[in-house]
């Protein structure tokens, strides 16, 4: 009966436990950001986490991926980048566990962002 109730216990404060030691779920997050506009995207950095990861340039048809560690069971994902001399940043949604931690960001013409979360992402496991 002890046993039980210890295995009762566990389940119930599962997702109480720091995200290193919750095996159950992914210890990552995969974000990609492709650029389908007529211009480059200078200074990109995606905000997740509340930590900046600066991507650097995305060249006009390119993709950059990031992968980065999971500190929490939900994160907002705020985009920053210049298109052309105009600076944009704006927030792209919640990155969390009803979209598997993957989020996948498109630029389109005139620095417009348009978002996919929960996409089945091809991530290179050797990418940020």
């Amino acid at each position: 009966m002890l046993i039980i109730l210890l295995l009762l216990f566990g389940w119930l404060s599962r997702d109480r436990l720091p995200t290193e030691y919750q095996f159950w779920k992914d210890k990552h997050a995969w974000i990609k950001v492709q650029n389908i506009s007529e211009k480059d995207l200078k200074d990109v950095s995606v905000r997740v986490w509340s930590q900046p990861h600066q991507l650097g340039t995305i060249n006009q048809g390119m993709t950059q991926e990031l992968k980065v560690n999971r500190r929490s069971k939900i994160s907002d994902v705020v985009l920053r980048f210049r298109y052309g001399s105009a600076v944009i940043e704006g927030y792209v949604g919640a990155l969390g566990e009803d979209n598997h931690y993957q989020m996948e960001i498109s630029v389109n013409d005139a620095g417009i962002v348009s978002v996919q979360k929960g996409t089945s992402l091809k991530v290179d496991e050797t990418s940020k």
